[in-house]
């Protein structure tokens, strides 16, 4: 998969005890010389920023094993 820099939204589905949540993951992908910077801007539940109290290691790990590694990448997510 190429790079796309810039802001993204990645909808999950995040299962816990007691419900599962649909939220919108609001990140950015930069890079410096070295390395793509994944930066996770908010988490939206509908219109509501819910950006505190979440487990951003969590998030980004998602971010970087299934999106950005391709594991959930296919051609129709961007119109290519």
């Amino acid at each position: 998969m190429s790079r796309r820099y810039g802001k993204h939204e990645t909808p999950l589905e995040l299962d816990c005890e007691w419900a599962t949540l649909d939220v919108v993951v609001h990140w950015t992908l930069d890079s410096d010389d070295h390395q793509d910077l994944v930066t996770i801007d908010k988490i939206t539940v509908g219109e509501k920023d819910l950006y505190e109290g979440w487990n951003y290691d969590y998030f980004d790990a998602i971010i970087q094993d299934e999106v950005l590694a391709g594991a959930d990448y296919h051609w129709t997510d961007h119109g290519d």
